[in-house]
């Protein structure tokens, strides 16, 4: 009866083991089905986001109004800050394009050359002896009328850099040995026989004065700060060794924001007949290759590569070979945005693959192909997954959020949000900017974030911070929010649509501790009761993200023992270093400097003027304080006196840093970076 009753209960063991595995194995097969159905909605969304093309993830090609580029009659000066687009200065060079073509009829029947020349040549004064720092080449087969335009733009360009045009005329068979030659900016070379495109650009290389070579078709435009952001690309990326423009049809639509090789050896111009305003296609970034039809390169580099290919000859393919060289070399392809190119494509080679010159273009992919097939094996089959090949270097990605396009110029935390934008490309993120509130392009502001290779998003293409983490959400690593209103209105968006991204809460300081201090120097009862609804806010926040950023010691502290077991990081308060030129001892006087829509700024500077600068004034008689910084109010305006300068926001802060000898910080109320020097204070240390 004992061994058949020990049987009975090792079997009733067993089969409750075997149904515990098989509750298991039934939960395991529920969470897979759920994220097979995730993984399954997301192709869906990716597949309709690039028609026809499963693989591919992409935003749709949505048509928005760009007024500019649509209404000839609207200038510049009447846009709206909702009619604003990212390259509206391309539409503008375009039209002075067409009024120079039609001011000398040289499209027309009888071309007025001799006029047009004669123009060019009082725009700007025969070369000089200086060295020149950027030699820009230019090879020309025929089509006068467009060189002239090219001239034309090029020699009204204003630039940082001192540059020579090399002009080589590849045996036109038009009036350009006539006119050419007249015009005195130029260096003018004339090949001996037509050698065709490749040969023109070797020769007028190999002319070169300048430290940087910019290739330039002659069918061409170039629009405002085209050069310097060519050259600027160059000191902010190292090893940059090939950097190219973005390509505009007249209209300003878009013709290539880089390109793309496949597998095959075929390229493909990205975003081409795109919207060029599109976030896409407007911030800077490794590529593939960019065209030769407008590309700026060490010319030492150049040389060490012995320039463009003649395998290639006459021409075709040699840009995407001699971008694959320089990435052979160990150097990186940049395509730079904010160098903006008319390009009045086949005007000189037409666009018919099938026949004359641009029938090499068939040839040569078979050549190319055959030379990189074994580095090519690593991309894609033509066409697929192009959102992903188009910045094939990527393999990580952190989204940034503030409640606005970060405004350095005119607040600290904005500094800290650029500095940590570009902390995060040294790190090799792949970085992404979204505002959670103002949504607009911000001229000047969005575009520094862009030219130095962040992704933004903006209005009218991504009109709203929750519709952007329901198209984007899946690709980020880490997401990283500033400031606590903004992190409270994002964090239920980011869980949902990101809920394999790491959440970091850059608090820059404390807001409790600062409004507590207020009511405690006001003696505000109402503003206590406010301070400790914050306190509440901003410690669920801290226990609800994966890590929290402060740049304070102090308020690290505050924060471990007041949510225990939330991580918690100290971040440094990066700046960027100007220095002085000025001796110590020929500098005298006071600074404060920062932005006046903070009030415990207002209160400081008021607090120095009543409390503080007295004493200095009687005990330094001719010294001055000087109260810089963005949107002083009337109530700072009124402090001005002979020895008290309302400087305002300084654009160089050297200027400002040089006279001063002391910068102070008589905050009362701060909090953050301040509250390690306000302990002290309390300590009677000083």
């Amino acid at each position: 009866m004992s061994d058949h009753t020990d049987v009975q209960r090792d079997a009733r063991v067993q089969a409750v083991g075997l149904v515990d595995r098989l509750v298991a194995l039934d939960a395991r097969i529920h969470a897979l089905e759920a994220e097979k159905a995730e993984l399954k909605q997301r192709l869906i969304v990716s597949a309709s986001h690039q028609p026809g093309n499963g693989q591919a993830f992409e935003a749709p090609r949505t048509k928005h109004e760009w007024r500019l580029a649509e209404d000839g009659a609207c200038a510049a000066a009447a846009l709206g800050q909702y009619d604003v687009r990212v390259d509206d200065a391309v539409v503008l060079e375009g039209r002075r394009g067409e009024a120079f073509l039609a001011r000398f009829f040289l499209l027309g029947a009888a071309p007025d050359f001799a006029g047009a020349v004669a123009t060019l040549n009082r725009l700007c004064p025969q070369q000089g002896e200086a060295t020149p720092e950027v030699s820009i080449v230019i090879p020309v087969h025929g089509a006068l009328a467009y060189t002239l335009n090219a001239l034309d733009s090029l020699l009204r360009h204003a630039s940082r850099h001192v540059f020579e045009i090399i002009l080589v005329n590849d045996a036109s068979p038009d009036a350009s040995p006539e006119f050419l030659p007249q015009i005195v900016a130029l260096r003018y070379h004339a090949m001996g026989r037509n050698a065709g495109f490749i040969a023109a650009s070797n020769a007028g290389a190999a002319l070169a004065r300048g430290a940087y070579i910019v290739m330039l078709n002659n069918d061409t435009r170039v629009v405002a700060g085209w050069l310097d952001a060519l050259m600027a690309s160059f000191a902010r990326w190292p090893r940059a060794g090939l950097v190219g423009a973005k390509l505009h049809y007249p209209d300003g639509s878009l013709q290539e924001a880089g390109g793309i090789v496949w597998r095959d050896g075929s390229a493909t111009n990205d975003g081409r007949g795109d919207d060029p305003n599109r976030p896409q296609y407007a911030y800077a970034r490794q590529v593939d290759y960019v065209s030769g039809c407008a590309i700026a390169l060490p010319t030492a580099l150049w040389r060490e590569l012995g320039g463009f290919d003649d395998v290639f000859s006459p021409a075709y393919c040699e840009d995407v070979d001699l971008a694959l060289r320089v990435r052979a070399a160990g150097r990186q392809v940049w395509f730079q945005p904010q160098a903006r190119v008319v390009h009045y494509e086949g005007k000189t080679s037409g666009t018919d693959t099938a026949s004359g010159a641009k029938a090499w273009q068939t040839v040569n992919t078979k050549k190319l192909y055959l030379r990189w097939r074994e580095r090519l094996s690593h991309h894609r089959p033509r066409g697929q997954a192009v959102y992903f090949e188009r910045e094939r270097s990527v393999h990580q990605r952190i989204l940034v959020v503030d409640v606005s396009a970060p405004t350095p110029d005119q607040d600290a935390g904005s500094v800290q949000t650029v500095l940590a934008l570009q902390s995060c490309l040294a790190l090799g993120y792949k970085a992404h900017f979204v505002a959670q509130d103002n949504a607009l392009f911000q001229p000047g502001y969005t575009t520094a974030l862009q030219e130095m290779g962040v992704e933004c998003a903006y209005a009218p293409f991504e009109p709203g911070f929750e519709l952007y983490m329901q198209r984007y959400g899946w690709l980020f690593d880490v997401v990283l929010v500033f400031r606590p209103s903004v992190m409270e209105k994002c964090l239920p968006a980011i869980r949902a649509h990101a809920p394999q991204a790491a959440v970091l809460f850059h608090v820059a300081d404390l807001h409790h501790l600062r409004m507590a201090r207020t009511a405690e120097l006001e003696d505000d009862a109402d503003l206590r009761h406010a301070a400790e609804i914050m306190r509440r806010r901003e410690l669920a926040l801290v226990r609800e993200v994966d890590c929290t950023i402060t740049h304070s010691t102090v308020e690290r502290e505050i924060l471990t023992q007041a949510a225990p077991g939330a991580p918690v990081a100290l971040w440094p308060l990066m700046q960027t270093f100007v220095g002085t030129r000025v001796p110590f001892a020929a500098r005298r006087d006071v600074c404060f400097i920062g932005g006046y829509r903070h009030p415990p700024n207002v209160d400081a500077v008021r607090y120095f003027v009543a409390e503080v600068f007295p004493l200095l004034r009687a005990a330094e008689p001719g010294i001055r304080f000087i109260i810089a910084g963005s949107f002083p109010p009337e109530e700072v305006r009124v402090l001005a006196a002979p020895d008290i300068i309302i400087a305002g926001q300084v654009a160089e802060l050297g200027e400002l840093f040089d006279p001063c000898r002391v910068f102070v910080c008589p905050l009362r109320v701060g909090a953050g970076v301040k509250e390690p020097l306000r302990s002290l204070i309390g300590s009677g240390l000083f």
